[in-house]
């Protein structure tokens, strides 16, 4: 079942990635735009959701599950003047924990080897 709905979302985002490049060159109109950055903005929030049960630390869970809530949330409110500002900020705060978190190894497992 995993392996199901893991492949549903990777077809899913393909076919947005798809749409979005392709409206480069084919020119959608502004409801498809709307449509297709609705999309982008629900899977990159499912996924911080999903990825935030991956962690161990209370407050990174917190984050990543507060960034894909509002990353999903963003699509069904209206237009305020800070929208774009807190998704960029709820895009970069969930990568750069992740790419600047340390590594948790066991020491243990480093004494064994």
């Amino acid at each position: 079942m995993k392996n199901t709905l893991f492949l549903i979302f990777q077809v899913l985002l393909g076919i947005v990635l798809i749409g979005k490049i392709s409206n480069w060159f084919l020119d959608y109109s502004d409801e498809t735009n709307q449509l297709l950055s609705a999309g982008m903005f629900t899977l990159i929030g499912i996924a911080y959701l999903v990825g935030g049960f991956a962690w161990d630390k209370k407050l990174t869970k917190l984050i990543f599950l507060i960034c894909g809530i509002y990353l999903i949330a963003m699509n069904f409110i209206g237009d305020f003047e800070f929208k774009s500002i807190i998704a960029i900020a709820c895009i970069l705060t969930p990568m750069l924990i992740a790419r600047y978190s340390p590594e948790e190894t066991n020491k243990e497992e480093l004494a064994e080897n």
